[in-house]
């Protein structure tokens, strides 16, 4: 939290700290700390951050499901006016106090990879087994046909 009453109009201050994010389920990864470094400043009636955050996300290799860490630095744009007059993509505030949070989290967020990757020649799972094809070959003999769509694949067995 950041008392904005000691900032002057075209004045900033530092900020460096670290912010606890807990992830949505969705999205795959570990609660993560993430360090954010900047600086806070007064425009006009609103304030602006601009600053890095790095953190370290656990997350699963979309091919073999292998826990993966991933060094993620990012860039914080963020605008924020007090929260009567906050529109749009600005965050809101009030009582002199500005808490960074959301806006660490939003831009966080939006640079997850969508796809992580143990190695960039991650092989992935056998379809039928489940064998990890980083480890070796399966015993597999073919692949598991759904036995309602048998007599569908008869039909184009030319």
């Amino acid at each position: 939290m950041i008392d904005t009453r000691k900032i002057q109009t075209n004045e900033s201050v530092a900020i460096d700290t670290t912010v606890e994010i807990v992830m949505p389920k969705g999205f795959g990864a570990r609660d993560t700390a993430v360090a954010v470094a900047g600086r806070l400043k007064k425009v006009g009636e609103g304030f602006a951050l601009e600053a890095q955050g790095s953190c370290c996300l656990q997350m699963a290799c979309s091919r073999c499901l292998r826990p993966v860490d991933i060094d993620l630095p990012f860039h914080i744009s963020e605008s924020f006016a007090e929260e009567e007059a906050a529109t749009g993509e600005e965050i809101g505030f009030s009582d002199f106090t500005i808490d960074i949070l959301p806006a660490v989290q939003r831009n966080l967020f939006l640079n997850i990879p969508m796809k992580p990757l143990c190695a960039v020649d991650c092989a992935g799972l056998c379809k039928q087994c489940g064998m990890n094809f980083n480890d070796g070959d399966c015993d597999c003999k073919g692949e598991i046909v759904n036995e309602q769509f048998q007599q569908l694949l008869q039909m184009f067995d030319d």
